[in-house]
């Protein structure tokens, strides 16, 4: 494919002040995902007011720092890490068994991709993320929020009595192709900014016909750290620890196609070492969130469509954004602040940055050209993997809990299967 022209490139360093909005525009996208993350976490565990504060505080440090590591010395791309969808699935699975135990599972799940790191066994495995690989994670990336897309644009919640509203969803659809125009029409710093512009202008016209409710930011304290960092003493479980084990693959396969779909529209020339720098990071960050007692990270798929969006691959961007989230986990009062964005508008940012994505991901599974055998090894898995998303929940309450942390999944579903199609049932044949 045919690379784009960006305002910065990867090793550009744009002036700090547009840093720092660049760095802001990212920590928009990514903190409402953080809030899902912890919330469900909390819940599953029904935990005290006091530890839930702990715990956010601790998902925005850790997607922070590994955030800014990787974008500097990791594996250099501008890409977001973050609590991994997987891990989520498994972890709240897991939560019956005791925090222990998901902390054990955690820490032995990361450590296995620092020994497949540092054994060299790696490089076996990358061989494996052809295009139509890594435009499946893409695009199933973009599939698999749609239940959260469609319930922020639409404004739900998970109250029944709260079914939505058309008006909202039709000025959340609105935005969307606003955003996407702007991104379009618009040249020079403000391309660069049109997620953050749209963002602004949706919060500002959202205050307007619905007020925004400022009680959790009035409320938060200004500076406040995490309490306990280790909540508990972890210990091996070993059906956690294989749960974890195979969930940790399920997150080296994202990695994988999150750092091959970046290259793609950005440098392809650093990837080899790239991938070896952010797998042991993501192995390493998964040692140190198993300790803390929370979801481990995996570099975010969601980045080629953002960079896509606004021009901007500058790495220095997503560092200031992992500065911005480090900094919101001492500050309540600052993340109080981000939280305030309405769901309708966070919610049409995602659709614009993932429909950009999706049209990435073809770009990617054409660069050598399209045969009847790539419309299964590709359409099937996609169709699944996002079918498995629609499961009714009567059904998969019925299904035992240890199959349920991989079909409840239908990113792991949509990749395994894309896998063993390209690579085992129609298996391209060698010329001899």
């Amino acid at each position: 494919m045919n690379k784009p022209q960006f305002i910065y490139g990867l090793d550009d360093r744009p002036p700090v002040g547009y840093a720092l909005l660049y760095g802001l525009q990212w920590a928009m996208i990514i903190f409402p995902a953080l809030i899902i993350v912890s919330t469900l976490c909390a819940k599953a565990l029904q935990m005290e007011p006091a530890d839930e504060v702990r715990f956010f505080q601790l998902i925005l440090l850790s997607s922070g720092f590994f955030t800014s590591v990787q974008s500097l010395f990791g594996h250099r791309y501008p890409l977001l890490d973050g609590p991994a969808t997987a891990l989520l699935l498994t972890f709240i699975v897991l939560v019956p068994h005791g925090l222990p135990a998901i902390q054990g599972g955690t820490m032995l799940g990361g450590g296995l991709l620092v020994v497949l790191v540092l054994t060299g066994q790696l490089k076996r495995i990358i061989p494996y993320a052809t295009p139509n690989i890594v435009g499946v994670i893409l695009m199933l990336i973009g599939f698999s929020l749609l239940p959260h897309i469609a319930g922020s644009m639409c404004c739900t919640s998970d109250s029944s009595q709260n079914q939505g509203s058309p008006l909202v969803f039709l000025f959340s659809l609105s935005l969307a192709l606003l955003i996407a125009c702007l991104s379009y029409w618009l040249s020079g710093f403000w391309k660069t900014v049109s997620l953050l512009v749209g963002m602004g202008l949706g919060t500002l016209f959202f205050s307007v016909v619905a007020p925004l409710d400022w009680s959790q930011w009035e409320s938060a304290r200004w500076i406040s750290a995490p309490g306990k960092w280790i909540p508990t003493v972890p210990r091996l479980y070993w059906p956690a620890v294989i749960a974890f084990a195979a969930s940790y693959l399920a997150v080296l396969v994202n990695s994988l196609g999150s750092l091959h779909g970046i290259a793609q529209v950005t440098d392809e020339e650093r990837l080899p070492l790239s991938i070896k720098r952010g797998i042991l990071l993501n192995g390493i960050g998964g040692i140190f969130t198993g300790l803390f007692g929370i979801v481990g990270t995996v570099c975010f798929s969601i980045s080629p469509g953002v960079v896509l969006a606004n021009r901007v691959s500058s790495r220095y961007a997503t560092f200031a954004a992992g500065l911005i989230l480090m900094m919101a986990a001492f500050l309540p009062r600052m993340a109080a602040l981000l939280a305030i964005v309405p769901a309708p508008v966070v919610g049409a940012t995602l659709c614009v940055a993932m429909g950009a994505q999706i049209g990435a991901a073809f770009s990617i599974i054409s660069t050598n050209g399209i045969t009847t055998r790539d419309y299964y090894v590709v359409g099937l898995p996609l169709m699944i993997g996002t079918l498995t998303g629609f499961l009714p929940e009567a059904f998969m309450a019925s299904v035992p809990s240890v199959w349920r942390v991989f079909l409840g999944n239908g990113l792991i579903v949509g990749i395994l299967l894309a896998l063993l199609l390209e690579h085992v049932l129609m298996r391209k044949k060698t010329a001899s």
